[in-house]
């Protein structure tokens, strides 16, 4: 398209702002616009559909209300990553400089939101990070050096030294295998529950990776009943964590499973059963958390989806009222001024912890270990991650 006018300098300033009738990043009117980069194909797409449920519900929560500042609203730009690095680095370019967002929530998947940090840098555009776990993200946020990238959920790291310490002061599981997608997320949380075991004095019988999209678990199932595993520790995730289940299930697999065990939908209903009795996992979220905030929360979610929400939602949700509390201190939206708002941020969060970045721009919100019991979900304790 080829813009037109009188005034020679009213193009200039059209083009500067982004376009023909586009308006500068940041700009002082219009709605702000919120970038999402997350997995909307492929196995881990369930898990990037409740993560923009969440965003959506927080952004029309934030809409309603009369908006950030001066009544501007928000409005949601999504690009699917895929789960996939090089598709995520696409889908960061495209928000950044097509849909020109104010920062971006991402990108679900560690390999992805590690692939995609360089760019938010790059383009000095906000990037949080809402569900990736890799201990690499925090080594290389903040003082690290990228002081654009800021995540507000725990790291693998110390969510698995949490569940090693649960799981010694138990006794009931001495003996555990580990089972990973070969994929950042599974690579770095099977290293580092490894070592979190270690240090516990619990052993492991073995580690093995599957790749993502795995149809066939018999192997690894056969395995844990023959070699003296006493629990399985699961980091895979999406598709590949209820197929794994199933299976589990219906080859009487007699054995709790530990680690990052999602305990929702489908998967809590397997989870029931007898055979897994015993099972834990350690979790940023879990619908249970029993404060007034996660309640409203609960019920928002429960109205407009018909089903609770899951860690996916609530970190969905966090990341934009996150956003929301630095815009409003910065009293803009430029880019530059919400990451100098974020070194700020105090913001009391939905699980009774605070959102406050440390110097790698590494929140420390709560963590929950959960367990079933008799068929029933039950935070046994909670943790300063």
């Amino acid at each position: 398209m080829r813009c037109t006018g009188t005034l020679a300098i009213a193009t200039a300033l059209t083009l500067l702002a982004g376009g023909c009738g586009g308006a500068a990043r940041g700009g002082e009117s219009g709605p702000i616009k919120i970038g999402l980069s997350t997995p909307l194909s492929g196995s881990a797409a369930s898990l990037g559909e409740n993560e923009r449920k969440g965003v959506e519900l927080a952004i029309d929560q934030v809409n309603d209300g009369g908006g950030v500042f001066g009544g501007r609203k928000l409005a949601l730009a999504a690009e699917d990553n895929a789960c996939n690095p090089t598709d995520g680095a696409s889908s960061l370019t495209k928000l950044i400089t097509k849909q020109r967002v104010a920062a971006v929530i991402g990108a679900l998947c560690s390999g992805v939101t590690l692939s995609a940090m360089p760019l938010a840098k790059r383009h000095r555009v906000p990037f949080i990070v809402s569900t990736s776990t890799s201990p690499d993200i925090t080594t290389a946020s903040g003082k690290g050096g990228n002081e654009f990238t800021f995540r507000i959920n725990p790291s693998d790291a110390t969510l698995a030294d949490a569940l090693a310490t649960y799981l010694a002061s138990a006794g009931k599981l001495r003996k555990l295998a580990i089972l990973a997608e070969d994929s950042t997320y599974g690579r770095t949380g099977a290293k580092a529950f490894s070592a979190a075991l270690d240090k516990k004095g619990l052993k492991v019988t073995g580690v093995d990776f599957v790749a993502q999209g795995t149809a066939d678990f018999s192997t690894q199932i056969s395995k844990y009943r023959n070699n003296g595993t006493e629990g399985v520790a699961l980091y895979v995730s999406g598709a590949d964590h209820l197929g794994f289940l199933r299976q589990a299930a219906a080859a009487g697999l007699r054995l709790p499973v530990t680690g990052r065990v999602e305990f929702e939908g489908q998967n809590l209903e397997i989870l029931k059963k007898e055979q897994f009795a015993g099972s834990s996992s350690v979790y940023p979220y879990s619908s249970l958390i029993d404060t007034p905030e996660n309640a409203k929360f609960g019920r928002l979610y429960q109205s407009r989806h018909r089903t609770a929400p899951t860690y996916e939602s609530f970190e969905g949700y966090n990341a934009v009222m996150v956003l929301v509390d630095a815009i409003r201190r910065a009293k803009s939206a430029k880019p530059v001024d919400i990451q100098k708002a974020l070194l700020t941020s105090d913001m009391p969060s939905l699980t009774g912890g605070t959102v406050k970045f440390d110097d790698h721009n590494q929140a420390h919100d709560k963590a929950f270990i959960l367990q079933l019991k008799e068929g029933k979900l039950t935070i046994e304790s909670d943790v300063t991650t």
